[in-house]
């Protein structure tokens, strides 16, 4: 009976309401540490690594080693339907047919043709992997207004600083650009900002058709003048870094320290602070406040996105202006959460009377397509995107993983969490908890409202078309 007692006395000594609100606490936390769990299983399945397969003896068993490895995808891929699968299945079989008889450019080009089944902007090959291992040019080139210019070159190339690409082994740009589109899943605008990378790389010219002893581009320099170049093919450097096509206006963006970058005239406002992913500036002359917006996570300036948030808007609200300016069109994405109180307070802070401008181009993406949409519903009338279309639909699976294959290093992502910016996201495990849940948005449209794309003649001199077309609608308002 004594131990009785003694066992009891918690329940006899503390009041109901005290047990029941403790009950309370613990099932608040029990239930969101099962919701921490069943996000991560849901839509963060990560890749099991291949535990069982033994050391290669030949290059076949490695490429069956990868497709088996590559099945993984159709698992953990959530966008795809059931005739989707009969189609990955069937690309893959074709790889798998042709294995031993491909060179690696081919085996890796194949798996990332089978990725693109899926047709997915965040589901396809990394570009910037799949070229690593191989030799490429001396050149490094991005399409610009639909121009592919030479921005990078290495010593003793630096005449081709600046040149258009108009042919490369005697085919237009264009159409060899088309030889890889069904490599890519998304739209247009989003393969223009990868498809350069393989175009530099003999290896997948050849895989795609055009191969050639010598890779011969032809230009249209910056003096005007035409010419053929045949250009050799430089082994890979073993420490450099990974740098995609659509960065290289940015001109500190290099894979090493021996690329030579085209630097452009004047002092742009969208090309300064190299070291900032998100900083502000006012522009008294036209009553405005602009805000660069490069990355959707922390940067290293130890200034968090939600410190530099409630920074940035008590200054604006201290300067009144009529204008806000948005800057993305280098934001690749990143962390929705982390901008959306910025995005939603946009129309607050500029007043009834504002307008809010923001800057995009096809390198705008996920996270930071979310911030254009976000920021459209809080103020449709006042809100107007300005540049060039975005890098992917409004319908788009996101989250997921990135895996690599254990012998090729061919890399690419699944996706595993549904956004639909027009209608809205329907079904619990269809739709990332922690974002559209908590943050819904809708939108009609993220079409462009002023077109003003960023030419490369305009980058050389120091313009910026954009912001000019933010100048000339205030004028005419």
């Amino acid at each position: 009976m004594a131990i009785w007692r003694v066992v009891t006395t918690p329940f006899r000594v503390i009041p109901w309401y005290l047990w029941l609100a403790a009950l309370g606490v613990l099932a608040w936390l029990g239930r969101n540490i099962l919701v921490i769990i069943a996000t991560v299983i849901v839509f963060d399945p990560m890749p099991v690594p291949p535990l069982f397969f033994p050391e290669p003896a030949t290059m076949l068993e490695a490429r069956t080693q990868d497709v088996q490895h590559f099945n993984h995808v159709r698992r953990n891929e959530r966008s795809m339907d059931a005739a989707d699968r009969v189609r990955f299945d069937a690309a893959l079989d074709a790889v798998r047919a042709e294995l031993g008889g491909m060179s690696d450019a081919e085996f890796q080009l194949g798996l990332a043709r089978v990725q693109a089944v899926i047709d997915n902007g965040h589901s396809n090959a990394s570009a910037s992997r799949m070229v690593q291992p191989f030799a490429r040019l001396p050149v490094r080139s991005a399409f610009m207004a639909g121009e592919l210019r030479i921005l990078r070159v290495l010593p003793g190339f630096e005449d081709l600083l600046g040149a258009r690409v108009t042919h490369i082994n005697g085919e237009a740009v264009e159409t060899v650009a088309r030889r890889f589109r069904d490599a890519f899943g998304g739209n247009d605008e989003y393969f223009a900002t990868v498809v350069p990378l393989l175009m530099e790389t003999p290896d997948y010219l050849a895989a795609a058709g055009l191969g050639a002893a010598d890779t011969i581009y032809r230009l249209e320099l910056a003096d005007g003048t035409n010419e053929a170049r045949q250009l050799p093919a430089i082994e890979p450097e073993a420490d450099a870094s990974r740098t995609g096509s659509g960065d290289l206006p940015l001109p500190w963006m290099r894979e090493s320290d021996r690329w030579i970058a085209f630097e452009p005239a004047g002092d742009a406002l969208h090309l300064r602070h190299p070291d900032n992913g998100y900083w502000m500036q006012p522009l008294p002359d036209l009553d405005a406040v602009y805000i660069s917006l490069r990355v959707n996570f922390d940067d290293e300036s130890g200034e968090s996105i939600p410190d530099f948030t409630s920074r940035v808007l008590s200054e604006i609200a201290a300067l009144a202006p009529q204008v806000i300016i948005v800057d993305q069109r280098f934001n690749g994405g990143g962390d929705l959460t982390r901008t959306h109180d910025l995005m939603t307070a946009l129309g607050d802070v500029v007043g009834p009377d504002g307008r809010i401008y923001m800057l995009a181009s096809n390198n705008t993406f996920s996270a930071a397509i979310v911030n254009l949409a976000v920021a459209k519903e809080a103020a449709p009338e006042r809100t107007l995107l300005v540049g060039e279309p975005i890098g992917d639909r409004l319908q788009f699976w996101a989250e997921g993983w990135w895996y690599s294959l254990p012998n090729s290093g061919f890399r690419a992502r699944y996706s595993a969490g549904y956004y639909d910016l027009q209608n809205g996201c329907h079904g619990i495990f269809n739709c990332p908890w922690s974002s559209l849940h908590v943050f819904p948005v809708l939108v009609d449209n993220l079409d462009i409202d002023i077109d003003a794309a960023l030419t490369f003649a305009d980058y050389a001199d120091g313009r910026d078309p954009a912001l000019d077309a933010v100048r000339a609608a205030e004028r005419a308002r």
